[in-house]
């Protein structure tokens, strides 16, 4: 068997060059797990979760005092344990026995006494596995004939040389340049520049073609180019993309190409995230906004239908027990299986919480670990996308288990939510890759390594060279590093590994036998060091580079780019015309759909008529309009005790101050969150004042009864009216009183009532004279910031300011609301809907005795890019 062997071609895309028998090629890790295949040492290989979990044991058993490592261990346990056990991961590849000599620095010989205890202990890394496979090769038979290294010997690690020491025919085979004519004198300058140091610019400008710069207005004009010349100039050409490769390939398939199948991997595939966002549910007090992200997120433990409708209720009622969770949950529990739905939702989000000081009890963890895992199996199929899917998810929690398993084994009880996350975060540091996206019959040969590129091709296209990761320095000092080199270790050299970067970055270029293209990444991005080079060698390169957006009908290009005509957008129309008349419906209204007939038909149309509703993500509420729903909440409850108005101050504080955290907990629980203690006490402090000063009000006026989110019915004309007055309060004499709450805007609604504009109320007073036979002696507004009341009446609430309206003001609010609405009732009976736009001017006013027409709100942009004109 021959090998290809190389630093980069674990990661290696293809389709190959050529077919081939005997032959592979490989990467690191490829190339370890077949040596021990056909040496008989094949077994499943330790997660990272594990190995730092068990290096973390033996680092906390050496702290009988404080070590190098003790604060950090103490602020982040686990990302210590990853970093160190990397560390020592990096020395036994350079050629580590363990030992430091006496008089070492306090870091290494530390290092040395923690390895003493785990050396053989902790389950093995890359470099315990290579020093087994030199072990066995000594006695063993191999099937391989010969190795090719596409990299220098010293480019490897002491431990894979020595390993490649102990096989056959080893030999290094450096890449040439593949092109001809200016092409081939660019190769030869780019060689020469690497080997001396020094460049020199091409003798004459490249106008052959062979080496061209692309430039797109955008990366998604570049993926159309290159999805059309690829469906229509068949070609041997490579494709080298090192960075978004999965929305290259979204675009290949969405026009009609073959997708190259790159392997984007990333720790956010919803599989993925499951484990972490149920962790999160362990936690007091919980976080609502990760316990939406849980309901809402395509993979969770229980149904996904169940998920959905709990999302529902949060958003509503932000908060777990509440009588919109529970109401839920009874929808739930009548449905076919809903007793095992009900104790998932009891198990996963009722059940206990944790301190986040104090940490969950690993039991409880890996309990809900074994559900998951037991839940994802269930899911697992033949369908090789399902498959894809959730494998990963599986292989996460065996590792994340492996991990606390190891932790429990060392005596840790409880783990904190630091531990937890890095736990998480290395159990597939990786990822995994999108399995919606594999390579596709006729794709192009892709790679998404520069040192991958070891074939050539006809055409090299290198997508969108931008910024780099450079080798990175070594992290220990001066007289750490010679210490380890004189204890034999053979460390990386950061500036060798410099130049084998600047050699890999050459070899797309190498590779290319007719020509070479770089397509530019859009403006502002930062410039790769081989375009640096190139610039250099070909000074006039960037003048001759080609902008996509003006390329013309009579270049190669022909047949691939075609323009599009601008053309303008609908303007929105005056009216819908419908083909006959349409009745406004027959079913109550309310202030708010009465008031978006007058002021937007269209509007209304499409919301009350059509049923219309706009898309949008459930997302827990936490501003001020929460706050005023949970104000409201608390005046409904503190008056639904029967003898809370003979209460004093210190009563209605005291009842507030011990039912609040439980309103928080089922309604309310983003105050109750990390970091929402100011929002919190604010609003406590305006609930206090607005419950004394509401008292001291009513106290005042002699209330004797109060109706709380009061329920009206009546007609306005003809038109059947309902709605929900905030506060009816009842006072000697037959009198009676409503009340509209608001969170705060005093001067607002002292306007509203001063101009006569507080139609909203004027209904309500109709309403409870229709229904209680009694006419209000007052309406007015209470603001809770302030505990203010604005009343119209100056003999009704002797503590309350008084706003006159204008005489009359109720009567007339009515007979334009009337009016309005049979001015729009006559003109849908004749087909026209009035699309209203905002801020409209006279002209979309109507008759003299109608309501003012003040159009659509900024927030129903939605509904307005429906009737055209939108931007």
């Amino acid at each position: 068997m021959q090998i290809t062997f190389g630093l980069h071609l674990d990661g290696r895309l293809g389709p190959p060059a050529a077919a081939t028998f005997g032959a592979a090629i490989v990467g690191r890790t490829s190339f370890l797990e077949l040596l021990e295949t056909y040496l008989g040492l094949a077994q499943p290989s330790a997660s990272a979760a594990k190995r730092i979990t068990s290096y973390l044991g033996y680092l906390r058993q050496h702290e009988d005092k404080p070590r190098f490592y003790s604060s950090s261990l103490l602020a982040d346990s686990v990302g210590t344990a990853a970093k160190l056990l990397a560390w020592r991961d990096e020395w036994i590849l350079a050629g580590w026995d363990g030992s430091m000599p006496v008089g070492a620095p306090k870091k290494l010989a530390e290092m040395a006494l923690v390895e003493r205890s785990a050396a053989g202990n902790v389950p093995p890394g890359e470099a315990e596995r290579l020093m087994t496979v030199v072990t066995a090769l000594e006695t063993q038979p191999c099937p391989i004939t010969s190795v090719i290294l596409v990299e220098p010997l010293e480019s490897f690690t002491r431990a894979w040389r020595n390993v490649l020491a102990k096989l056959p025919n080893v030999s290094y085979r450096e890449s040439k340049p593949q092109g001809k004519g200016q092409l081939r004198h660019l190769q030869e300058r780019a060689l020469e520049a690497l080997d001396t140091g020094q460049t020199q610019s091409l003798d004459t400008p490249i106008l052959d073609g062979s080496v061209l710069l692309m430039e797109p207005s955008s990366q998604e004009l570049a993926e159309h180019w290159l999805s059309a010349i690829t469906r229509h100039c068949d070609l041997d050409r490579l494709i080298l993309c090192e960075a978004d490769g999965d929305s290259l390939d979204a675009t290949l398939i969405a026009t009609g190409a073959a997708a190259c199948g790159f392997k984007s991997s990333s720790s956010l595939r919803p599989a993925l995230q499951a484990l972490g966002l149920a962790f999160e549910m362990c936690w007091l007090p919980v976080d609502m906004h990760r316990l939406m992200e849980f309901l809402t997120h395509p993979v969770g433990p229980f149904s996904r239908k169940s998920r959905t409708l709990l999302a529902r209720a949060l958003s509503r009622q932000p908060g777990i027990g509440g009588e919109a969770w529970m109401t839920t949950k009874a929808k739930i529990q009548s449905a076919p299986n809903g007793s095992v739905e009900c104790d998932e939702i009891a198990y996963w989000l009722e059940g206990k919480k944790w301190s986040r000081l104090e940490g969950v009890p690993v039991d409880v963890l890996l309990e809900q670990t074994d559900k998951l895992v037991s839940e994802f199996q269930k899911r697992l199929s033949d369908d090789e996308q399902s498959h894809s899917a959730f494998a990963p998810a599986v292989a996460q929690c065996t590792a994340v288990r492996e991990g606390l398993t190891e932790f429990k084994s060392q005596g840790v009880n409880h783990l904190l939510p630091r531990q937890i996350d890095q736990l998480v975060a290395h159990s597939i540091p990786a990822g995994a890759p999108n399995p919606r996206i594999t390579a596709q019959v006729g794709c192009l040969r892709a790679e998404a390594s520069a040192g991958a590129c070891i074939n050539s091709a006809d055409e090299v296209i290198w997508w969108m060279p931008s910024s780099v990761l450079l080798p990175s320095m070594h992290p220990w000092s001066e007289r750490e590093i010679s210490v380890l080199r004189e204890c034999g270790l053979e460390l990386r050299d950061p500036k060798q590994e410099l130049e084998a970067q600047a050699r890999q970055w050459l070899m797309p270029l190498l590779a290319a036998k007719s020509r070479f293209v770089v397509m530019l990444p859009p403006a502002g991005a930062e410039e790769h060091p081989f375009l640096q080079l190139l610039k250099r060698l070909a000074p006039n390169i960037t003048a001759q580079s080609v902008r996509l957006q003006e390329l013309q009908v009579d270049e190669p290009t022909v047949g691939i780019m075609q323009e599009v005509q601008h053309k303008p957008l609908n303007p929105s129309p005056r009216y819908i015309q419908l083909d006959q008349g349409l009745a406004l419906p027959s079913t109550p209204q309310s202030y708010t759909s009465l008031t978006e007939l007058v002021n937007n038909p269209a509007l209304y149309a499409l919301k009350r008529i059509a049923h219309l509703r706009p898309s949008s993500g459930l997302t827990v509420d936490d501003n001020n309009r929460l706050l005023g729903t949970l104000a409201h909440r608390v005046i409904e409850l503190l008056f639904k005790n029967p003898d809370s108005l003979a209460w004093s101050k210190d009563q209605a504080l005291n009842w507030f101050r011990n039912s609040i955290d439980e309103l928080l907990r089922t309604e309310g629980a983003v105050l109750q969150m990390h970091g929402s203690g100011v929002s919190k006490q604010r609003f406590k402090s305006v609930c206090e004042g607005a419950i004394g000063s509401l008292l001291e009000h009513f106290r005042a006026a002699g209330v004797l009864e109060v109706h709380t989110e009061y329920k009206l019915e009546g007609m306005l004309g003809d038109v059947q009216i309902e709605g929900s007055a905030d506060l009816v309060l009842v006072l000697p004499g037959d009198r009676c009183v409503v009340l509209d709450i608001k969170w705060s805007g005093d001067n607002l609604f002292k306007s509203i009532l001063a101009q006569g504009e507080h139609l909203q109320l004027a209904m309500y007073s109709s309403l409870v004279k229709q229904q209680k036979g009694l006419d209000p002696v007052a309406l007015g507004y209470f603001i809770l910031q302030s505990g203010s009341i604005y009343l119209t009446n100056p003999f009704v609430m002797p503590l309350a300011q008084i706003v006159s309206p204008p005489s009359g003001a109720n009567s007339l609010l009515l007979d334009q609301a009337l009016a309005s609405w049979k001015w729009r009732a006559q003109q849908w009976a004749d087909g026209l809907i009035e699309v209203v736009p905002l801020d409209p001017d006279e002209e979309f006013q109507g008759a003299d005795g109608t309501l003012p027409v003040r159009g659509p709100r900024a927030w129903d942009k939605d509904y307005l890019a429906l009737m055209g004109g939108w931007e």
